[in-house]
Parts: structure tokens; sequence; C-alpha cells
């Protein structure tokens, strides 16, 4: 199973080849800094609702999962990739609703062990979607996802 998400990932990231914008200075952080490679998991859970993010870190790299789950409405599965940014995760996500692929760009704040995530005016540009202005995201969102053991 392991071996069939690997591929999923692998599939997922490179269908949707773009560069990540770098949107502060070239100061990057890792989270976990005493392993050059670490895993990270993240939940928001309420009685309707849940987003999950696991966090693969390479390097200065960031790849991994996200999955949104909100009632009554389309279930979102897929995989991010991008750096942090200070304490900004900036990610491309692609994804799976209903049979169709997108990619979409997506910021998540950290704040202590928790994610917070951002939102902002995007623009599409090659059925891809961006920040139009990745500097001034709002990050006051009531859904934190907390660090949470992998499952």
């Amino acid at each position: 199973m392991k071996t069939y998400n690997i591929l999923l990932l692998a599939v997922l990231l490179a269908s949707c080849n773009n560069q990540i914008k770098e949107t502060e200075s070239s100061s990057s952080t890792i989270i976990n800094k005493d392993k050059p490679s670490s895993v990270n998991c993240y939940l928001y859970a309420s009685a309707t609702d849940t987003v999950s993010l696991n966090l693969i870190h390479l390097g200065d790299s960031i790849t991994g999962t996200l999955v949104y789950n909100y009632k009554e409405k389309d279930k979102n599965t897929g995989t991010i990739n991008g750096r942090m940014n200070g304490n900004i995760l900036i990610a491309e996500y692609t994804f799976l609703s209903e049979g169709i692929q997108s990619c979409r760009q997506v910021a998540f704040k950290l704040e202590g062990d928790n994610f917070v995530e951002g939102y902002g005016e995007s623009y599409s540009q090659n059925d891809r979607f961006f920040f139009k202005y990745p500097d001034s995201l709002n990050f006051e969102s009531s859904f934190k996802l907390r660090e949470t053991d992998c499952q």
C-alpha cells in the first residue's frame, strides 16, 4: 500500500510541473531541523468536517498529502509540494475531486504546533490557481490543524 501511495504522489506531483514562487526572504525554515527527512501530521476534526495534512520534509522541500472532507461538499484528496518561508508553508496542491484533477496554491501558517490555512485573492493561469498577493494572505481561520501522531 505504501508503494501505491508513493507512486500516486509521484504521478500527481509530476502532472502539476510548476515552480513555487518564493514569497518571503530566502531564509527557509524546516519544521524539524534535527532530521534531514522527517514526517509531521496535522488534523482538524469537528463533528462534520475534517482536514488532514501529512508533511514529509526533504531538506528545504516539503511534500505530502492534504485531504479536505467537508460535510455536503466534495471530498478533495491530493498531494502538496512546496517549502517553508519563515513560518509560512507555500505549496502547490494537486488534487482529485469528482474524478477531475486540479492544481491550486495553498498556504498554511505555523503557529506553535498548529497550522492555520491562509486565504486571499487568486488568479488562474494554465488551469492552475495562484495567490494574487501571497504576502497579504489572511490567516484568521477558526480551523486550526493540530499536530497529531501520524497514522
